[in-house]
């Protein structure tokens, strides 16, 4: 039986499966960062993280407009403290359209949306 990591880190349905790689690549450094800092310590208070890859947080306008998402550059969460459980979505066309440091880039914002969580719970920044 196969365990999900509490951060997973997808793209929509507009990338190549090229990606995937890429994907799991960020998830498990990311999830690996949380472990290092302790962050699952505390069974029960596991923050899970749903991170999807879009090419711009306007993709996401109708879903993102509603008051309990946080919008930032290039990320765009709705935390639900109550169950623990957060939504992301992370931009990636201006990153692209930059043209060099795409991965520290994506791992820059998913780090933004973690440890902003991650404050409201009282747990240590991830680097």
């Amino acid at each position: 039986m196969q365990q999900e990591f509490p951060m997973t880190v997808i793209a929509d349905g507009n990338f190549s499966k090229l990606l995937n790689p890429l994907l799991a690549q960020l998830e498990m450094w990311l999830n690996f960062q949380a472990l290092k800092t302790d962050w699952y310590a505390n069974e029960a208070c596991v923050l899970t993280f749903r991170f999807t890859l879009v090419n711009t947080l306007a993709s996401q306008a109708e879903q993102i407009a509603a008051p309990s998402w946080v919008q930032e550059a290039g990320v765009a969460y709705h935390h639900d403290s109550d169950k623990l459980e957060t939504v992301a979505f992370i931009a990636v066309a201006d990153i692209v359209q930059a043209g060099s440091g795409i991965e520290q880039a994506i791992k820059d914002r998913l780090l933004t949306v973690a440890n902003e969580v991650g404050r409201q719970h009282g747990l240590q920044s991830l680097s």
